[in-house]
Protein backbone atom coordinates (compact mmCIF):
# COMPACT_ATOMS: atom_id res chain seq x y z
CA UNK A 1 0.00 0.00 0.00
CA UNK A 2 2.73 2.05 0.73
CA UNK A 3 4.55 1.72 -2.53
CA UNK A 4 1.39 2.58 -4.56
CA UNK A 5 1.25 6.02 -2.60
CA UNK A 6 5.04 6.88 -3.63
CA UNK A 7 4.08 5.91 -6.88
CA UNK A 8 1.62 8.13 -7.54
CA UNK A 9 3.29 10.87 -5.29
CA UNK A 10 6.48 10.53 -7.46
CA UNK A 11 4.37 10.43 -10.53
CA UNK A 12 2.51 14.00 -9.50
CA UNK A 13 5.58 15.92 -8.75
CA UNK A 14 7.07 14.46 -12.17
CA UNK A 15 3.86 15.91 -14.08
CA UNK A 16 4.02 19.29 -12.17
CA UNK A 17 7.65 19.57 -13.16
CA UNK A 18 7.09 18.79 -16.77
CA UNK A 19 4.35 21.40 -16.67
CA UNK A 20 6.10 23.99 -14.93
CA UNK A 21 8.90 23.19 -17.42
CA UNK A 22 6.87 23.73 -20.79
CA UNK A 23 5.87 26.97 -19.02
CA UNK A 24 8.87 28.20 -18.82
CA UNK A 25 10.10 27.56 -22.02
CA UNK A 26 6.59 29.26 -23.73
CA UNK A 27 7.82 31.86 -21.64
CA UNK A 28 11.12 32.24 -23.22
CA UNK A 29 9.29 31.87 -26.99
CA UNK A 30 7.47 34.54 -26.46
CA UNK A 31 10.36 36.62 -25.07
CA UNK A 32 12.04 35.32 -28.33
CA UNK A 33 9.71 36.28 -30.38
CA UNK A 34 9.05 39.98 -29.09
CA UNK A 35 12.99 40.87 -29.38
CA UNK A 36 12.54 40.06 -32.87
CA UNK A 37 9.16 41.97 -33.45
CA UNK A 38 11.53 44.73 -31.78
CA UNK A 39 14.25 44.26 -34.32
CA UNK A 40 11.68 44.12 -37.27
CA UNK A 41 10.14 47.29 -36.49
CA UNK A 42 13.44 49.22 -35.91
CA UNK A 43 14.53 47.68 -39.85
CA UNK A 44 10.86 48.90 -40.99
CA UNK A 45 11.14 52.35 -39.68
CA UNK A 46 14.97 52.77 -40.74
CA UNK A 47 14.13 51.60 -44.42
CA UNK A 48 11.19 54.05 -44.25
CA UNK A 49 13.29 56.70 -43.08
CA UNK A 50 11.09 57.78 -40.10
CA UNK A 51 7.84 58.04 -42.00
CA UNK A 52 5.44 58.80 -39.79
CA UNK A 53 2.67 56.99 -41.33
CA UNK A 54 5.13 53.78 -41.25
CA UNK A 55 5.19 54.58 -37.65
CA UNK A 56 1.94 54.51 -36.98
CA UNK A 57 1.51 51.59 -38.88
CA UNK A 58 4.19 49.72 -37.02
CA UNK A 59 2.28 51.25 -33.50
CA UNK A 60 -1.13 49.83 -34.22
CA UNK A 61 -0.08 46.16 -35.60
CA UNK A 62 1.74 45.91 -32.72
CA UNK A 63 -1.33 46.47 -30.76
CA UNK A 64 -2.92 43.75 -32.61
CA UNK A 65 -0.08 41.92 -31.99
CA UNK A 66 -0.58 42.04 -28.00
CA UNK A 67 1.99 44.53 -28.09
CA UNK A 68 2.94 47.97 -26.84
CA UNK A 69 5.31 49.96 -28.94
CA UNK A 70 6.32 52.98 -28.09
CA UNK A 71 8.42 55.21 -30.51
CA UNK A 72 10.34 58.55 -29.62
CA UNK A 73 12.29 61.21 -31.80
CA UNK A 74 15.26 62.35 -30.41
CA UNK A 75 17.32 63.97 -33.06
CA UNK A 76 16.93 65.44 -36.03
CA UNK A 77 19.04 66.42 -39.49
CA UNK A 78 19.29 69.71 -40.23
CA UNK A 79 16.49 69.56 -43.17
CA UNK A 80 14.28 68.70 -39.86
CA UNK A 81 13.72 64.99 -40.67
CA UNK A 82 14.03 62.24 -37.56
CA UNK A 83 17.26 60.62 -37.63
CA UNK A 84 17.54 59.08 -34.53
CA UNK A 85 14.64 57.27 -33.03
CA UNK A 86 13.77 55.15 -29.56
CA UNK A 87 12.12 51.87 -29.65
CA UNK A 88 10.49 50.91 -26.86
CA UNK A 89 8.29 47.32 -26.76
CA UNK A 90 6.71 46.35 -23.55
CA UNK A 91 5.01 42.74 -23.68
CA UNK A 92 4.14 40.45 -21.10
CA UNK A 93 5.96 37.88 -19.64
CA UNK A 94 3.80 35.18 -18.46
CA UNK A 95 3.65 31.59 -16.96
CA UNK A 96 0.17 30.43 -16.90
CA UNK A 97 0.88 27.35 -14.60
CA UNK A 98 2.72 29.72 -11.74
CA UNK A 99 -0.11 31.92 -12.40
CA UNK A 100 3.45 34.55 -12.85
CA UNK A 101 3.06 37.64 -15.48
CA UNK A 102 5.06 40.21 -15.59
CA UNK A 103 5.56 43.55 -17.77
CA UNK A 104 8.83 43.00 -19.90
CA UNK A 105 10.75 45.54 -22.13
CA UNK A 106 12.66 45.45 -25.20
CA UNK A 107 14.22 48.77 -26.22
CA UNK A 108 16.58 49.91 -28.97
CA UNK A 109 17.20 52.71 -31.59
CA UNK A 110 16.58 53.26 -35.17
CA UNK A 111 19.02 54.87 -36.75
Amino acid sequence: MGQIMKTYLGIFFLLVTGMVGIGVVTAGIQSANARNYHADVISEIECSNFNDAVVSACCRQAKEAGYDLQVKTMAYDARGHAKIAEVILDYEYAIPVLDLVTDHQVRGFAK
